[in-house]
């Protein structure tokens, strides 16, 4: 679920929305996603915020509802630039990032668990550390996989 080539360190983006696109893209060029993912994320981040202010990094969390999906899978990118994100639960807070998780999850009961999941491992400080020193795509792979516990 979690593969170097989902993974981009220094992705050069604009805005949130600019990082959005780019990480949907990425999960459809490598058949992860349909083609309607990227409209669907952009317009879920619009209706329900997905940043959150873990510390010392913090991350934003978009995603599309599990219909867009064909197999289940995580996007990640550091960012060249920080972006602003609006806060998941508190709109109109924004916090700059650099870390963006985009996960795509294929059915309801999943998506719930494996959410839940993901937040609990990018709590973890050590983690969202490594993810923000990593250098490579198989890094940013690694350092997500060391806490998911996938191999």
């Amino acid at each position: 679920m979690i593969e170097p080539e989902l993974c981009v360190v220094g992705l050069d983006a604009s805005s949130a929305e600019a990082a959005i696109r780019a990480l949907a893209r990425l999960l459809h060029s490598a058949g992860r996603v349909h083609a309607s993912f990227e409209a669907a994320a952009v317009a879920r981040e619009l209706r329900s915020p997905t940043g959150l202010p873990f510390e010392p990094l913090a991350v934003a969390l978009p995603h599309a509802e599990p219909e867009h999906v064909v197999s289940p899978a995580i996007a990640i990118a550091t960012l060249a630039a920080p972006v602003r994100f609006r806060e998941m639960g508190a709109p109109a807070t924004q916090h700059e990032l650099r870390l963006v998780v985009m996960p795509a999850f294929g059915s309801k009961e999943q998506a719930g668990a494996e959410l839940s999941r993901l937040i609990e491992a990018l709590q973890d400080a050590d983690t969202t550390r490594a993810l923000a020193a990593a250098t490579t795509p198989a890094e940013l792979c690694a350092a997500l996989r060391a806490k998911w516990g996938e191999s």
